[in-house]
């Protein structure tokens, strides 16, 4: 039997990298070959630039993003220079799962799934496989890539499958799509969403209308549909910055979400109307925000409402986030 441990806010800060106490923080460029740079389609970096707006993706490290820039701006929150780990990231997929299944244990058409525990040691599944495998490049321009990755038959999870990311940088904004294709015999659950991180201050409020908040047991799953707000009010706006962490679920979201702080461009944060949550994470005192569209929550397969898709043989199941800035 798995062993049990609380998710606690210090398991949860330790595991993030330490960002709280600053160990982390979310016009020709073409395809760049840093000097680690692997091979042919195997690069170890892309960079995208588009007048003033910069993109760094990093194959490699879970078809992760490294930086996005506007001008002199951080937009994401920019991974440290050695990106000892993908949550040192800018941002990253969550494919074919999102958040946390308990103890990584579910059923699903008649199959019994066990998944290991993959994150701080903790025995739940988190995130899915993309933000810890290698993604290839399929294309790349100045403006535009698309990163694959495919997890083969025969792993402990039992429907193999392809994933794509698609990047198209603008002069303003940057849109991501994500998609995955079951490429088994029978039915796949799958859950898609997007986890990037945005630098913020005390002066950073977050913005966005939902229906309610999903509360969390002592161990992080989502157990009960809560009308309103948790901490924070954001619908009003409210600050991410606090000496309590926030990690919570927010249901009815309507896929818009901006932040907002004197001196800095305005963040706009938009979705696929598929996305109908939006997670909000930061740490105790902390200089950044993970403000996640997906289209389920954790616990997908728990109490009802299951949050999950079933994607059938050769279907593929897509979202998009788009991230876009003003003012400055």
């Amino acid at each position: 039997m798995k062993s049990r441990s609380k998710f606690t806010r210090r398991y949860v800060v330790a595991g993030l990298s330490l960002a709280a106490t600053g160990g982390v923080h979310a016009s020709c460029a073409g395809v760049m070959r840093s000097a680690r740079h692997l091979g042919s389609k195997s690069v170890s970096e892309v960079a995208l630039v588009n007048g003033g707006m910069s993109l760094g993706l990093f194959p490699k490290n879970g078809g992760s993003i490294s930086h996005l820039t506007w001008r002199d701006h951080e937009i994401l929150r920019r991974a440290p220079s050695d990106m000892a780990n993908v949550t040192d990231m800018a941002s990253f997929p969550l494919v074919p799962i999102v958040n946390r299944i308990p103890e990584g244990k579910f059923s699903f058409g008649g199959i019994d799934v066990d998944l290991e525990g993959n994150f701080l040691g903790l025995p739940d599944f988190i995130h899915g496989y993309g933000w810890t495998g290698e993604w290839s490049i399929e294309t790349a321009n100045q403006t535009e890539a698309t990163l694959q990755f495919q997890y083969g038959a025969g792993g402990e999870w039992p429907w193999p499958f392809e994933a794509r990311q698609t990047f198209r940088l603008g002069k303003t904004s940057l849109w991501h799509g994500l998609s995955v294709t079951n490429l088994s015999d029978h039915p796949m659950p799958a859950d898609l969403g997007f986890h990037p991180y945005f630098p913020a201050s005390e002066a950073t409020r977050l913005y966005a209308q939902y229906d309610g908040y999903w509360l969390n047991n002592e161990y992080g799953h989502a157990i009960k549909r809560i009308p309103g707000s948790f901490r924070q009010d954001f619908t009003r706006g409210a600050p991410v910055v606090n000496s309590q962490m926030t990690d919570q679920t927010h249901y009815g979201w309507t896929g818009k979400a901006a932040l907002i702080e004197p001196g800095r461009p305005t963040t706009i944060i938009t979705a696929d109307k598929a996305c109908n949550n939006m997670h909000v994470f930061f740490p105790p005192n902390g200089d950044y925000v993970a403000v996640e569209p997906t289209i389920g929550r954790g616990n997908p397969f728990g109490v009802l409402p299951q949050e999950y898709k079933i994607v059938l043989p050769e279907q593929e199941l897509s979202i998009w986030m788009n991230v876009e800035v003003s003012g400055g």
